[in-house]
This record gives C-alpha cells, structure tokens and sequence, in this order.
C-alpha cells in the first residue's frame, strides 16, 4: 500500500469512528469555522508589545501578516468545514461510494495541510522579524499569558463541565467532553473553546 492510500485510508477510518462516538461528528461539523491566523501574531498584537520594545514600523509588519493569515483561514477553514459536512453526509449513506469518499478525503487532507502550513508561515515571518532576546522575551510570556488563559478558560467552563461531564477525568477528556457538548455549552465557555484551538508555541 502506498504512502498516500494509507494516508487517505487514515482520514476515512477517522471519519468514521467520529460517526460511532455520540455527539463527536454533531460537535465538529455543527460548530462554525474558527477564526484562523496566527496566535504568536495576536498575542503580540494584544498582549506586551511595548515589553518586547517592538518598533511602531515592526508591529506594523507584523500585523500586515496577522491579517494576511486571518483571511486566508477563514477562507481555509469555510472550505474544510463543508468538505467535512460532505464527509459526513457520505459515510451516512448505506452503501458509501468508495470513489467520492476517497476523493473528498483528499481534498479534507489538502485542506488542513494548508491550514497548518498557513499558520506556520506566518509564525516564521513574524520570528524573522525579532531580535533573539525579543523572541527569548515572548517566550517567556507567553507562557505566563497561556497560563492566565488556562485558568481563566476553566472559570468560563467550570458550570458547563459539572453539569454536562461530570465524570469526565480533568484535561483531555474533560475538554473533548466538552467540545462534544459543544452546541449546549454556554456562550463563555464555547469562546474559550474557540480560543483554546488556537492555541500554539511561541516562534
């Protein structure tokens, strides 16, 4: 078998158990696209820009690509989020045409590839614009801004979580139960769920 079939098998086979786990293929093909881009880009935009003693010419830059990156995922992340309503809609039928389901698996790999290499060329042009003790600087806070996020991420969801999974053990499970939930959650806690797929390392 080669690379590329056992890549579209993968995806197929992925797809498929998400329709035998309740609530996970409602979750994912109900909720709307996120807004894509990157997340070092906001973080400098939002957050410490005058700590890391970043140029009005440099932020400028930076926020050039930030938008350039927004745009390109959102129009991503529209186009992945039918491709996966289609999905859906296929492995749905009784009997499935393996031709049209490993076509569209393709397109569904060549989509999120894209969304991948999107934010990464992004983060890149951004770390090229830094100085090392800049990039050593963001580093170091966005650590401290992803934990404030954690915490204030937990605050949001803390109802939700106690009512709807209750058994769900903390970390992993306790977000995928939550994401499951997705359409019943709170408006708080949906945006921080939102939030938190964007989450990333620092350049």
């Amino acid at each position: 078998m080669s690379i590329c079939t056992a890549v579209k098998a993968l995806v197929v086979c992925v797809l498929l158990a998400s329709l035998t786990v309740s609530g996970l293929s409602h979750a994912d093909v109900g909720r709307p696209p996120r807004e894509a881009g990157s997340h070092s880009g906001r973080f400098l935009e939002e957050e410490y820009a005058d700590q890391l003693g970043l140029e009005a010419e440099t932020l400028a830059t930076i926020h050039t690509i930030v938008e350039e990156a927004r745009r390109q995922g959102k129009a991503l992340g529209a186009q992945l989020h039918q491709a996966y309503i289609q999905m859906r809609a296929l492995l749905s039928e009784e009997m499935p045409d393996t031709d049209a389901v490993m076509k569209l698996a393709d397109t569904i790999g060549s989509l999120e590839l894209a969304e991948r290499k999107n934010r990464l060329q992004a983060m890149l042009q951004i770390r090229s614009l830094l100085s090392p003790e800049q990039r050593q600087g963001l580093i170091r806070l966005q650590g401290e801004f992803s934990m404030r996020r954690r915490f204030e991420d937990q605050q949001a969801c803390q109802a939700d979580s106690a009512n709807l999974c209750p058994n769900a053990a903390s970390g992993r499970a306790r977000i995928q139960c939550l994401r499951d939930h997705f359409e019943t959650l709170s408006e708080a806690c949906r945006a921080a769920l939102q939030t938190r797929r964007g989450d990333g390392h620092g350049p």
